[in-house]
């Protein structure tokens, strides 16, 4: 911070500086008010000049605007020289007069970036120097009397002698100058046209920010060509405004460039609070920037593309292109690209702007993410709740509910008993004690989220044996020790099984019987349950939807098996899957 306040402390008082001498030198070798004047327009020339190349060079110290200003503003001195009387002095000032036009010009076609953009620009400056060099300056060195003096020579006809010429060769001499007004004129048409035709091309952003200078421009060339044809004279007054007229409008741009640069990021801090989605913020950076044409893109990393907002394939005019757009990339915390803003090209001549929206839309897009990964939390927490829920819906419907409705059965099998068996309805109704015990502390494991303790601890042979005896109907096992297997698995194959049985006892009739086997070929786990019941008999059909049918279907469909259900030719339902189940290693005890 120091050594910038150091630097732009010197940049302002070198002028000073420079002009007191400059003062100095005019002021001592004449005594003539006009000539003094001649010497202070020059001194605030200088000034006005170098002060706008200051704060452009600081404003953007990247581009060689400033420097060309900082050129314009040196070679403006020697318009206090030509007041002198001193023959070297006014001689070298006449000599390099035509230069600061030249540079002037070049000022001229390369705003706002300080670069010529095209072959037309940089051949117009070509020639200019080229005929500065090989006929301004042999057409001084050939005469004892320097041609085309100028609006600010107060000397004529009584000026210094030429000291520089070498020989007098007056008719060469006048050639030369013709010829290099000749080409002068040709470069100032060619000047005022591209930066008409500029002017013209120029988007409305564009055109706003640039036309002032571009239209200055075009009155200065004007002024130098009106020079070049006439006689060599020209006014005094217009050449001295219309110089004046370049780096205030320049001046002008600067001041112009912060209230915007304000403005904008004032409308966007106030837009941004209300949070808006991804097309109000697209709305709400044209509306601040005043681009209506501004645009989102996203980088779309697993495709490696841009899209725009609709999805659609975009090219991004990166860095720029002809037609006056240009791309701003939105980088994530890595330096990944993540978005890009297509905006008007006008935008880049307030970078400080641009890098600031970069970084709200950056800002802003990782709120987006963040909100939308919330929100895919919370519906995540939520499917989580209803999977749960559905989960105990089917555990209490294939377990606990099971059990309650095979009681439900003893019961009606007892109270007929009582009247024909008494001593078989005592039995039952001791077995339906165990029974009604055994579904509390199954209800009790549903209300902690566990499975069965006995396929928990001895697994799923075990289990559905156990099962198989609580069955109100005759059941025939088959079942194979086939070691333990995923807990899902395990438990998505015992209710499945459990649901069969009590579909069997349910449907079957009182005089049913069913079949359960489990068994294992290699690591695919095969279980079934077949019933002779009588609900295969004509007329009499067993309800092929219900939930515990989705249930079972659900259940194995979850652990990635397959189950069939279909009607026996002898009579009853066949209930058959098979799972990939790979056998878990025994856990040791050390």
């Amino acid at each position: 911070m120091k050594h910038s306040r150091l630097r732009t402390e010197i940049l302002l008082g070198t002028p000073g500086l420079v002009l007191g001498c400059v003062l100095a030198l005019a002021l001592a070798a004449s005594q003539e008010l006009s000539h003094s004047i001649i010497s202070l327009q020059a001194g605030l020339g200088l000034i006005l000049v170098w002060s706008v190349a200051v704060a452009v060079q600081q404003r953007y110290p990247q581009r060689p605007m400033g420097l060309l200003l900082f050129g314009v503003a040196l070679l403006y001195i020697p318009l206090a020289l030509q007041s002198s009387s001193h023959p070297l002095l006014f001689s070298l000032a006449r000599m390099s007069r035509p230069m600061m036009e030249v540079m002037l010009v070049w000022l001229m076609l390369a705003f706002p970036s300080g670069r010529l953009q095209t072959r037309v620009e940089r051949g117009l400056l070509l020639s200019a120097w080229l005929a500065l060099a090989l006929l301004w300056l042999p057409s001084v060195l050939l005469s004892s009397e320097i041609p085309m003096p100028g609006p600010m020579v107060l000397c004529q006809p009584d000026c210094p002698r030429n000291v520089l010429a070498l020989v007098e060769k007056p008719d060469l001499a006048q050639g030369l100058n013709l010829a290099f007004r000749f080409v002068g004129c040709l470069v100032m048409v060619g000047a005022a046209g591209v930066l008409f035709n500029r002017l013209r091309v120029a988007t409305p952003l564009m055109r706003r920010a640039l036309a002032p200078v571009l239209i200055v421009s075009i009155l200065r060339a004007g002024v130098d060509l009106m020079f070049l044809i006439g006689t060599g004279s020209g006014n005094r007054i217009a050449f001295t405004l219309t110089f004046f007229a370049v780096p205030l409008a320049i001046a002008l741009g600067l001041l112009r460039g912060r209230i915007y640069t304000a403005r904008a990021l004032q409308m966007l801090v106030s837009g941004l609070r209300s949070r808006p989605d991804m097309q109000g913020l697209r709305q709400l950076l044209a509306k601040a920037l005043g681009d209506p044409s501004l645009s989102l893109a996203f980088w779309i990393h697993e495709k490696d593309c841009w899209v725009d907002e609709q999805g659609r394939h975009v090219a991004l005019p990166y860095p720029s292109s002809e037609r006056g757009r240009a791309a701003t990339l939105v980088n994530d915390d890595q330096g990944r690209p993540v978005a890009a803003l297509v905006h008007d090209s006008a935008l880049q001549e307030e970078p400080h702007l641009v890098e600031s929206l970069a970084s709200s839309v950056q800002v802003a897009l990782e709120s987006h993410r963040l909100e939308a990964e919330l929100a895919s939390s919370s519906a995540r927490a939520a499917s989580a709740v209803e999977e749960e829920r559905q989960r105990i819906e089917r555990d209490l419907h294939d377990g606990a509910q099971q059990r309650l409705i095979a009681l439900r059965m003893k019961l009606s099998v007892t109270a007929r008993l009582l009247e024909q068996d008494l001593g078989r309805a005592r039995s039952l109704v001791g077995e339906m004690g165990s029974d009604v015990e055994a579904a509390i502390a199954e209800l009790r494991s549903y209300a902690h989220g566990v499975v069965p303790p006995l396929l928990l601890e001895r697994g799923l042979s075990f289990a559905l044996a156990e099962a198989a005896q609580r069955s109100p109907i005759r059941t025939q096992l088959a079942l194979e020790d086939i070691g333990r297997c995923e807990p899902g698995i395990e438990r998505a194959v015992y209710f499945c099984c459990l649901e069969a049985l009590q579909n069997a006892a349910k449907h079957g009739g009182p005089e049913a019987s069913a079949r359960l086997s489990l068994h294992r070929a290699g690591e695919v786990l095969g279980f079934g349950v077949e019933d002779d019941g009588q609900a295969s008999t004509v007329g009499s059909g067993r309800p092929s939807g219900g939930q515990g049918l989705v249930n079972m279907r659900e259940r194995i469909a979850a652990v990635g098996g397959h189950l069939t259900i279909e009607r026996r030719p002898e009579g009853g339902y066949r209930v058959a899957g098979s799972v990939l189940a790979p056998a878990l290693k025994p856990r040791s005890l050390a």
